[in-house]
């Protein structure tokens, strides 16, 4: 709030104000600049060339509807022969493990009872004092990240004017 002069009952404003009052008003009456006529063919040949890219090097979303559904059976075929794989190999390293590592069948051994209890101490440890917080700490970060994407929200219309349209 600016100060009242007593005697004409007008606001005073300080000289910061009328200094930016000047600058903004010279501002103002320049011209708005213009850009070079080599600009828009530029513009348009990387439009151009950004179209002409294969599909394969585009966004997944745009791709023609047959590779999208081959890809798709691709990642399922995969995740599938992981599943049914993975007993099998693991069975395979057994077998291996146990015919060259029998000397070292001791350390295993005792690895596997380290590891056993590394584990059930971790486990102790998370439900005595993670686990309690666990859910402030995810409320705390979706809450920050709300907070973030408001403040990006309202930083994008201060600075450029226009809202993010999704």
């Amino acid at each position: 709030m600016h100060p009242v002069d007593p005697e004409t009952r007008r606001v005073q404003k300080d000289p910061a104000y009328w200094l930016a009052e000047i600058v903004g008003s010279d501002l103002r009456q320049l011209p708005v600049p213009r850009a070079p006529h080599t600009l828009l063919p530029r513009v348009m040949a990387a439009v151009q060339e950004w179209a002409r890219r294969p599909w394969y090097t585009r966004a997944w979303r745009t791709w023609p509807l047959g590779w999208q559904a081959a890809s798709i059976a691709a990642l399922v075929v995969l995740g599938v022969g992981g599943v049914l794989f993975l007993p099998n190999a693991q069975a395979a390293v057994v077998r291996v493990a146990s015919t060259y590592g029998t000397g070292v069948a001791g350390d295993f051994a005792g690895i596997a009872g380290r590891v056993e209890l590394t584990r059930n101490a971790a486990a102790t440890v998370w439900r005595a004092v993670v686990q309690p917080f666990a859910l402030y700490a995810v409320a705390f970060v979706a809450l920050m990240w709300l907070a973030c994407a408001a403040f990006g929200a309202a930083l994008n219309h201060v600075i450029f004017g226009r809202t993010v349209r999704l």
